[in-house]
């Protein structure tokens, strides 16, 4: 476990992650948010929102490859 410190609209919050988690997190934010390290909340919900589209073109695209071999199986 690991814990990780994030500065929203000047408050301190300590959150703890499980190591690979935290680590993806950092690299998540430091990617969304071009490495700042105090956010305002209108920067989380940039982050949020891209997550989230990201997550909808990912399950599109699971989607599509389920549906073809589905197809390709005759299933």
């Amino acid at each position: 476990m690991r814990e990780i410190t994030l500065t929203i609209s000047k408050k301190d919050y300590t959150v703890r992650l499980d190591d690979d988690f935290a680590e993806a997190l950092e690299r998540d934010i430091s990617n969304l948010l071009g490495g700042k390290t105090n956010f305002e909340v209108k920067d989380l919900l940039f982050a949020f929102m891209k997550k989230c589209q990201d997550q909808y073109e990912n399950d599109k695209r699971m989607n599509n490859m389920v549906n073809h071999l589905s197809k390709t199986l005759n299933v």
